[in-house]
């Protein structure tokens, strides 16, 4: 999704719950969407503070999670005790690993989970099944520090 499509959509998604599409909202829609990889609402908080962007803490947490909401952000628990954020900016499905010791993250591509999944849930008369899968263990740079 480009910004342009992203700031459509988000703009969509306000008016249909009667907010307003602040400057602000779009600084941190920018921000977000301009961000490599994982990242947290402090993370970005932080980010934009040192290019002296100004968004209050509880600002960035809310626009962030109305950003999920609205399609534009993926919300992923990588077992670090607050939520991260990636940009959906590839259709390749992906899981995330977590070193249990460092917190470093990989992402993994699992073959077939999505098919696997979807035989699963229609064997059970589900539909439009959405799945969370968390793996953890100790990546090879903590495993030989043993």
């Amino acid at each position: 999704m480009t910004f342009d499509e992203a700031q459509k959509k988000y703009g969509e998604f306000l008016k249909s719950r009667g907010l307003l599409n602040t400057n602000q909202r779009g600084v941190i829609l920018r921000e977000a969407l301009s961000t490599y990889g994982h990242f947290s609402a402090e993370d970005l908080t932080l980010q934009m503070l040192k290019k002296g962007l100004k968004a209050s803490r509880a600002t960035v947490y809310r626009t962030l999670s109305s950003m999920q909401e609205a399609g534009i952000l993926d919300e992923v628990d990588l077992g670090h005790g607050h939520i991260h954020y990636e940009s959906p900016k590839t259709k390749i499905h992906h899981e995330h690993i977590t070193c249990e010791k460092c917190g470093s993250v990989c992402e993994i591509q699992i073959q077939n989970l999505e098919s696997v999944v979807s035989d699963a849930a229609k064997k059970a008369k589900f539909t439009s099944v959405k799945y969370v899968i968390r793996i953890s263990g100790v990546c090879e740079k903590c495993g030989t520090s043993l």
